[in-house]
């Protein structure tokens, strides 16, 4: 008897086989394909990041403008305030200095006034005892 093999049993070999096999390309394909939604997942998280990136630069700029305003304005309020204080401070030094000039020039113009009177009634009195003793001198020249 000639063995013949079984065509089933050889056809059954062939089909674990195949369904073997297919179901690793099936495996495969599943993997493949998660693999690929993983990838379009992370590319769409990286496309957001490089947005995220353009965009960063100038929301960095106005974060920093705006930081900088709020931490300029109390600064320069402080400043202001500082020098209106020394300029309110200065001006009351200089009405004071302008009143106390104004108050020794009038002192210095009355002692003037004063000196260039008392200097008259002394160049007066002594014109007047100067021409005296010229007129005794030349009344004793002439009598002698």
């Amino acid at each position: 008897m000639e063995s013949h093999p079984n065509p089933s049993g050889a056809r059954t070999k062939l089909d674990l086989l195949y369904h073997e096999v297919l179901g690793e390309v099936a495996g495969l394909v599943d993997r493949l394909e998660n693999a690929t939604q993983s990838l379009d997942v992370v590319q769409k998280h990286m496309q957001s990041m490089a947005d995220a990136q353009q965009v960063l630069p100038d929301q960095l700029s106005r974060h920093l403008t705006a930081t900088m305003e709020a931490a300029a304005k109390p600064i320069n309020q402080h400043t202001q305030h500082a020098i209106q204080t020394m300029l309110n401070d200065t001006s009351n030094r200089l009405d004071t200095l302008t009143r106390d000039a104004a108050q020794y020039a009038s002192i210095a113009h009355l002692s003037a006034r004063r000196m260039a009177l008392i200097a008259v009634t002394v160049g007066g009195a002594a014109g007047i005892l100067g021409g005296l003793l010229a007129g005794l001198a030349l009344g004793q020249i002439l009598i002698s």
